[in-house]
């Protein structure tokens, strides 16, 4: 058994912009896997309704598309 203080890792892991990253790379995974799933991924769904799902501020979308079309055009 091991002796000491409880380490409390939820500030550290919050505060972790790669965890971050990883769990809304995981929500936005899984809110196109449900819509897949249940036939509404030809249906549109409106930025701010997707951001509340996934848990990120209302630019977000506009912000991942300024980011993917840089990499797309970039030389």
């Amino acid at each position: 058994m091991l002796k000491g203080e409880a380490t409390d890792t939820l500030h550290d892991i919050v505060i972790d912009q790669v965890f971050i990253d990883e769990q809304v790379d995981r929500m936005l995974a899984w809110e196109i896997f449900v819509r897949t799933i249940k036939g509404e991924d030809q249906q549109d769904i409106p930025p701010s309704e997707l951001c509340d799902r996934i848990g990120v501020h209302k630019w977000y979308v506009n912000h991942l598309l300024e980011d993917i079309k840089g990499r797309f055009y970039a030389e």
